[in-house]
């Protein structure tokens, strides 16, 4: 089994507007409502590619209903915990005519001491038949910031592979329990690292930094340039050809799902790679966060290029 944490989800309210600007009222071309948050777009992804998923975190109130019946319509496994407070909501706007997208996230819930023990139950219980678990995304307020490291820690006694995508304080905890798998952005990286000027180059002592943690397959994701990773001794660049983009929001929870796909799949580390690397090229053609097509998929695939960096 695959399982996906996303421990702050959100009812995600997309709405494609032309030439949007502030101080100024619009009315959408398009628009379209989902349940949101990082860990279920990777679920959806794991859905296209593999048939079967399962999704767990916290959710509550009108909007966790809402979630459960989108997860229920998606074919993907609830796994959810229940909590009092309402789940969040986020408001994406997609302006394609000056190529932007403007973000408002809302906090979200705050989770109490009892909610976070029957959650921390459930979970040792869930991953049991589990090979992979991938955690995505921020934590919400009554959550330490070392909890992704609890989550590592339990998944190790079961020999459970643990990719996880966060960052700020709650990356830096987690590697420290050494993940299979970690995936920061540039931007991410920039926090919490002494890189400076951002050469491909810069980032090569901070993936064999994550390798001396303990994670296996350290990856540090490059927007339109793809990403760069250390497997074995060796640091690749992997590059995506050139798309036109509809929606880039979800594509690095692509990236997750499909690394978590390959590497239930028993695939090698560049095969891995390459697939999750297509995932995340083709999510962005589609406005919906974590949507691709396995025709897409391997179309892009063929077309990504491998680079030995230093060479």
């Amino acid at each position: 089994m695959i399982l996906t944490v996303t421990m702050n989800p959100a009812v995600d309210i997309i709405y494609e507007v032309e030439d949007f600007r502030a101080n100024k009222v619009f009315r959408p071309v398009n628009m379209m409502t989902c349940a949101g948050g990082k860990g279920i777009n990777v679920a959806r992804v794991i859905r296209e590619l593999i048939g079967e998923v399962s999704a767990t975190g916290f959710i509550g109130g009108s909007n966790g209903l809402y979630i459960e019946r989108e997860l229920k319509r998606e074919g993907i496994n609830n796994k959810f915990y229940y909590i009092q407070d309402n789940t969040r909501t986020s408001i994406h706007i997609i302006d394609q005519k000056n190529d932007t997208t403007t973000a408002v996230l809302e906090s979200g819930p705050c989770i109490e001491e009892r909610e976070i023990k029957g959650f921390l139950k459930k979970f040792e219980e869930m991953i049991q038949d589990c090979k992979v678990i991938i955690a995505s995304g921020s934590l919400p307020a009554g959550l330490p910031d070392n909890f992704y490291q609890v989550l590592i820690d339990i998944s190790r006694k079961k020999n459970v592979y643990f990719l996880l995508d966060t960052s700020s304080s709650y990356l830096k905890n987690g590697i420290n329990s050494g993940p299979y798998m970690v995936k920061p952005n540039e931007d991410e990286v920039k926090q919490l690292f002494d890189v400076k000027e951002g050469k491909i180059t810069d980032y090569i002592p901070v993936l064999n930094e994550f390798r001396e943690k303990g994670i296996d397959l350290p990856v540090i994701t490059l927007g339109k340039y793809g990403c760069i990773t250390l497997i074995e001794n060796e640091v690749y660049q992997f590059i995506p050809p050139e798309v036109k983009a509809k929606n880039p929001v979800g594509s690095g929870d692509a990236f997750m799902g499909g690394c978590g796909a390959g590497i239930y799949k028993d695939l090698d580390p560049m095969e891995t790679i390459k697939l999750a690397l297509a995932c995340g090229t083709a999510n962005s053609l589609f406005l919906k966060n974590g949507i691709i097509t396995k025709e897409r998929v391997n179309e892009i695939k063929r077309k990504i290029k491998i680079r030995k960096c230093g060479e």
